[in-house]
């Protein structure tokens, strides 16, 4: 990658692609999960030679069974709310879904914006939260946002 790249590759939006063949490099979470576990990155590129990506994250040190129970029940997220999460990558909404239930939330997962609008509004209880991508088929999320929340 040339420097004018490698400047914005961390750019959620930011993609060398054409309209319609790609959303992006994706690397723009991967750099705020890096973050939010207190690590770094560094990035070696080299003209029609490749690309080098260096993650560092800092070490786990074990901690004694009174520390860890305490830190288990700080970390302690969801209390039974319900999030409606929108993604059309499979993978990703596999992923995110089960994350989001591991931390005690219920997920109605949906991988497009007519299937989250249906699940909406068939919901038997309040949606708390509407957790979307930014760029899907049919409609982006800030469109869907305003279609679901009237209902």
């Amino acid at each position: 990658m040339n420097q004018k790249i490698l400047d914005k590759i961390y750019e959620p939006f930011f993609t060398t692609k054409n309209v319609g063949k790609g959303t992006g490099f994706g690397l723009a979470m991967v750099y705020g999960i890096i973050k939010q576990n207190e690590g770094c990155t560094d990035v070696n590129s080299e003209l029609d030679q490749g690309t080098l990506f260096t993650i560092h994250l800092p070490r786990h040190t074990a901690m004694d069974s009174a520390e860890q129970k305490k830190k288990s029940q700080q970390q302690e997220q969801g209390n039974s709310e319900t999030i409606l999460l929108v993604e059309d990558e499979q993978a990703i909404l596999k992923m995110t879904k089960s994350m989001l239930e591991r931390q005690n939330y219920i997920v109605m997962a949906a991988s497009t914006p007519g299937e989250a609008i249906r699940m909406a509004q068939e919901s038997p209880g309040p949606i708390h939260l509407l957790m979307t991508d930014v760029i899907m088929p049919e409609m982006n999320g800030r469109d869907l946002a305003k279609n679901i929340l009237p209902l």
